[in-house]
């Protein structure tokens, strides 16, 4: 058999260095797939690739078939399913969800949480619905540990690395995602964007950016 070659983004590198050495790994929304196999030579013994599309479950199962033979460990499973109806393990789990909008990413965590005892972590980065994703995740028992942007091939993609627990909560707004060159951008870039609404959840939003070029 040939090695699988894999070669993360600068995103997806990012979204990787959250890895505190949790043994089981999932890649919710997992897409290609290349997130959770770049831990196929790490000290991990499970990887579990999940995703709703067909086509992703078949092109997974190919890609898979071209690990070394001498590697038995980690077990990969690919599940051919929504996150929203996942089953995971209650422990040592590191869980990325990426790649989709706040709606589906709320709603996904709505089911893990239950699941979930404080030795999991999970890593998220919305693309959608931030603010309303945001004033959600303050509501539930998560932990904010840290919290960055990432500038990648012309987009923004806010990072959130949360874990179970009771301690400092999702602040509606963020505070170190806007610290640094690349947050001061993205603070201009939203400061566009959410001035453009009415609604008061944008123009609180936008006063809070103000406030912080003050």
């Amino acid at each position: 058999m040939h090695k699988l070659k894999i070669t993360l983004s600068e995103r997806l590198n990012t979204l990787r260095h959250f890895w505190k050495g949790e043994p089981h790994v999932w890649d919710i929304g997992c897409d290609h797939g290349d997130l959770g196999l770049s831990f196929i030579e790490e000290k991990v013994d499970s990887i579990h690739l999940v995703d709703p599309s067909s086509a992703v479950f078949e092109s997974l199962k190919e890609k898979v078939t071209l690990l070394d033979s001498y590697i038995t460990e980690p077990e990969v499973f690919i599940i051919h399913q929504k996150g929203q109806n996942l089953k995971v393990q209650s422990f040592n789990n590191l869980i990325f969800i990426a790649g989709m909008g706040g709606k589906e990413i709320f709603e996904i965590l709505q089911e893990l949480l239950p699941q979930l005892d404080s030795s999991s972590s999970l890593v998220i980065s919305p693309h959608r619905k931030v603010l309303e994703l945001r004033e959600e995740l303050g509501k539930m028992p998560l932990i904010l540990k840290k919290e960055l942007v990432i500038f990648e091939n012309e987009q923004f993609y806010p990072v959130l690395y949360l874990q179970k627990g009771e301690g400092e909560r999702v602040g509606p707004f963020g505070k170190e995602i806007w610290e640094g060159e690349t947050g001061k951008a993205y603070r201009e870039h939203q400061l566009i964007n959410f001035s453009r609404h009415q609604d008061p959840l944008s123009q609180e939003f936008c006063a809070y950016l103000s406030a912080l070029n003050d």
